[in-house]
Parts: C-alpha cells; sequence; structure tokens
C-alpha cells in the first residue's frame, strides 16, 4: 500500500511539475523569437532610413551604406539585401545565390505592400531554417523599396537549448526530492494504519492485550488509534467477564447440582423400599425442591450479573434523596414482615449524575442484604449526605416504623414534608453519598474488602445467599464514576457507602 500510494503521490507531483513546464518552455522559445525578432527589425530601420533611393543617389551614400552592410555581415552573420519596387536587388552583403527562397519572397512581398513581417511563433533548439525579417522603404508616402535580412538561428537555438536544460535539471532535481518526500509522507501516513493492523492480528490470534501505540501520524489517524484501544479495552472487558462467568458458574453450579441430583437419586432408590414412609418421601421431596430453588436463584444472580457488566443506560442528573424515597417505599413491606426498622435520615433533595435504573438496583441489592441479616426488632437505617463542594439542605429525620405500625408510603410521605418544610434544598455540587447502615452480625474487618467479591459468604453467615448481591451492587455503582465502599457500623454492623459524582 505503501509503494501505491507513493506512486500516486508522485505522479501527482509530475502532472504539476509538467503542467508548470510545458507553459514555461513554450514560454522560452516564444520569448526568444520575439527578442530576435524586436532586434532585427530595429537593425532594419537603420538600413531603411539610410537607403539612397532618389533619382541621384550619391556615391558617399552608396558607398556608406555598402560599408554598413559588409560590417554588419562580418559582426552578426546575418545577410541584408536592400531591394527596389520591381524586386530588384539594389545593394547586399550576401556573396551568395541572388536567387529567393519561398521565405525570403513571400517577406518581400509583405514589405513592398507596406507590411511588416509578423514575429515568429517560437525558436526550437531543432530549427535549423534561418529566420527572414523584411521592412519597407517609404519615401514621400510611397513604397520604393524593401529591406531583407536573413538571420541564421543558430545562436538563439543554443540559448532556448540551454535555458530549457537548466529547467529541466530543476524539475529532475525536484521530481527526485518529491519522490523522496512522497516516500516520507507514505510512511508517515501509514505508520498508524500499519500498528493497527498489526494489533488486529495480534487480537485475532488470541493476544487481547495488544494495544496500538499512539503519538505519530495525522490526527484522524491518530483518533483512529485512540479509538481502536479503548474498543480493544471493551473487547478485553467482555471476553475476560464472559470467561469469568463460565469459570464461575462451572464452579458455582457444580455442588448444588451435585447435591440436586443425589437426594434425586435417593428420592428414586426411597420410593422403591417398602420401610421408607410416605412422610419421609414427602420430606426428601422438599429438600430436593429446596436445593433446586437454590441452584435456580445462584443462576438467576449470575444472570442478573452478567447484564449489568454489559448493559447500562446513559447518565442524567437526578434527585437521589427522591429515589432513596421510592425504593424505601418498595422495602418497608419487607421490613414490617420481617420485623425489622427502617430509618430515614439525611437531606430532603439531593442532586448527582448517573443512570436512576442502576443507582435502583444497587439501593435494593445493599437494603436486600441489610434486611437480610439484620436481627428481628433491628435497625436499618438509610442516610442521604451532600459531600463536601455541595450546598446541603436542613437533615431531615424519620423516626423508626414499629412493628406493625403505618404504612410505609404514609410515613415516607410525612419524611418529605418535614424536609420541604425545613429547608429550601439545593442541587449539590460535590455529590451525594448514601449510607445504608444495619445492626446485623457484620463482617470481620479483614473480610471487610473481600464483601463485593463474586460469591463470597461469611463463614458465620447464616441466611441462604449466593454471595451475589453486592457484587452487583459494586457493578452497577461503578457506572458513571460512581462507587462502593463498606465500613463497620457504630452498632456493629454494616455500613454500605454509595458516592455518586456531581451532577455537574
Amino acid at each position: 500500500m505503501r509503494t501505491r500510494l507513493s506512486a500516486l503521490l508522485v505522479v501527482l507531483m509530475g502532472v504539476v511539475l509538467v503542467s508548470l513546464g510545458v507553459p514555461l518552455i513554450t514560454g522560452i522559445a516564444s520569448d526568444e523569437a520575439r527578442t530576435l525578432h524586436t532586434d532585427r527589425m530595429a537593425d532594419l530601420s537603420l538600413f531603411v532610413s539610410r537607403a539612397p533611393f532618389g533619382e541621384d543617389p550619391g556615391l558617399a551614400e552608396v558607398s556608406a551604406l555598402e560599408r554598413d552592410l559588409q560590417r554588419y555581415e562580418e559582426l552578426y552573420g546575418i545577410s541584408v539585401t536592400v531591394y527596389d519596387a520591381a524586386r530588384r536587388p539594389r545593394f547586399s552583403n550576401d556573396v551568395g545565390s541572388a536567387e529567393l527562397t519561398p521565405d525570403e519572397d513571400a517577406a518581400l512581398d509583405t514589405a513592398l505592400s507596406g507590411r511588416l513581417t509578423e514575429v515568429w511563433d517560437r525558436i526550437e533548439p531543432w530549427d535549423t531554417e534561418p529566420l527572414v525579417a523584411a521592412q519597407p522603404v517609404v519615401r514621400d508616402g510611397d513604397v520604393v523599396g524593401a529591406v531583407v535580412s536573413v538571420s541564421p538561428v543558430e545562436k538563439a537555438a543554443n540559448r532556448v537549448l540551454a535555458r530549457w536544460s537548466i529547467l529541466l535539471a530543476a524539475g529532475l532535481v525536484t521530481m527526485i526530492g518529491a519522490i523522496a518526500l512522497a516516500d516520507r509522507l507514505a510512511r508517515w501516513l501509514l505508520r498508524p494504519v500499519e500498528r493497527l493492523d498489526e494489533a488486529a492480528h495480534q487480537i485475532s490470534a488470541g493476544d487481547l492485550s495488544a494495544r496500538v501505540p499512539t503519538g505519530s501520524g495525522p490526527p484522524e489517524l491518530r483518533r483512529l488509534e485512540a479509538s481502536f484501544n479503548d474498543m480493544a479495552v471493551h473487547v478485553q472487558g467482555a471476553v475476560e467477564a464472559q470467561r469469568e462467568f463460565v469459570a464461575d458458574a462451572s464452579h458455582q453450579l457444580r455442588n448444588p447440582l451435585a447435591a440436586l441430583l443425589m437426594r434425586l437419586e435417593g428420592l428414586t432408590i426411597s420410593s422403591g423400599l417398602p420401610g421408607v414412609s410416605q412422610e419421609r418421601q414427602v420430606e426428601l421431596m422438599q429438600q430436593a425442591l429446596a436445593d433446586g430453588k437454590h441452584l435456580a436463584g445462584t443462576l438467576d444472580r449470575m444472570l442478573a450479573l452478567a447484564k449489568v457488566e454489559n448493559a447500562g443506560a446513559p447518565a442524567a442528573v437526578l434527585d437521589v434523596a427522591a429515589e432513596v424515597d421510592e425504593r424505601l417505599a418498595f422495602w418497608m413491606v419487607v421490613a414490617d414482615r420481617r420485623g425489622v426498622h427502617l430509618v430515614r435520615r439525611g437531606v430532603s433533595e439531593a442532586y448527582a449524575r448517573h443512570d436512576v435504573g442502576a443507582l435502583s438496583g444497587a439501593l435494593d441489592a445493599v437494603l436486600d442484604n441489610a434486611l437480610k441479616y439484620s436481627p428481628e426488632g433491628g435497625t436499618v437505617t438509610v442516610e442521604v449526605r451532600d459531600l463536601p463542594g455541595g450546598v446541603a439542605a436542613e437533615p431531615v429525620v424519620q423516626e423508626a416504623l414499629p412493628i406493625g405500625g403505618p404504612s410505609s408510603a404514609p410515613m415516607l410521605a410525612l419524611a418529605r414534608a418535614v424536609g420541604e418544610a425545613s429547608s429550601e434544598a439545593l442541587p449539590s455540587g460535590g455529590g451525594v453519598e448514601v449510607v445504608v447502615s444495619d445492626d446485623g452480625p457484620g463482617v470481620a474487618e479483614q473480610d471487610l474488602p473481600r464483601i463485593s467479591e463474586r460469591f463470597w459468604r461469611a463463614d458465620s453467615a447464616e441466611q441462604e445467599g449466593t454471595g451475589l448481591g453486592m457484587s452487583i451492587a459494586k457493578t452497577l455503582m461503578e457506572r458513571h464514576d460512581g462507587s462502593l465502599e463498606v465500613s463497620t457500623s457504630p452498632t456493629g454492623g454494616l455500613s454500605v457507602h454509595l458516592v455518586l459524582p456531581p451532577p455537574g
């Protein structure tokens, strides 16, 4: 491709040089012809003025004219002949044949008709025919004769050849420089393409870590390299996520599936034994059903995690406090059933930039985890904070909801009303933090960094689970520059911090 591009650039440069050179070459030949014609006509004017036409030309005038003609021929090698109106030669420095050539005859006719010979088109290096010029001799308004000159063109043709040679040499040097420049330009233009091609081959061969080094080439191709690298990063991430998903699925589903098959096999065997009661068979079937549900739940959570890792919506400015209140209204029913109090604290309005669907999913996963591990009669506190840099509204405090108390919707509406009456909330400028705290058993300090790992569960965990909830929440929050952090709450349980970037 580089050779073809270089050839194309060279051809274009050649076309440019030819387009400029042909007019220059033609102009040089025409300029030399005009110069020679002008010189000859000036010389002929001198001889015309001194031509002794009349009834009694003086001897001195005749002698002076003959002397000048002879001297002119010696200096320039140009023959000059003075003719009368009857086309008879009167004076001449030409010792050759007196017979007129066709060009001389035509020039003489032109002069005797009272006109000057026209300018020659051009003189070219290979021209050998002499140039003929003629001028009429006018006395008292009548044409009484003509002066005709025959000029050799060898010197003029040599001058044209010399100027053409200089021009062609300059064109040749320019062409050589153009070839070198075209090769360097083609290399510069195609170097990013070659790097892209090499990286694409490496990726197609299985090396997903291959990247295109940037920093040289046209801006458009540098942007293409950056886009290619971004695409390679996404492809590598997608492939690695797929591999991790397959590996995790095979690992996590193997044991539950084996247990389910064993229970089904035991159920099949027990059905044929006479000493097994119907109650025992029902118990075995319920255990098998529980294992199947656990297996289905694990698979559903894994598919949900894979979905949130590979899909997303664009970020938008949203009221985080309003979204928190909406999710609390949904989870209030679950909290009532489990005997857990929900407390809403913090500002009444807080604006951040994120995906509302991702925030809702993360809140659901965190609240589900908090309610699941909180003891009966425990409390889950949800606080919305404006981070430094924003203008915070007055805090809103929702008292603990008693078990069997008012429905969630009226109580949350009351919380919103208290916040609106207390202050005028302004959009946050430093981001928003949502803290979900519980008073459950908590996690050991050294295990806190592992909470968001896939399938990780604390050794002391008593509740059923897949270990994917916090991983899903972390993945959802990390979209659009959000984050999820876990710490120990003041009551001994967990505090999950969901941080969202500012709206600006």
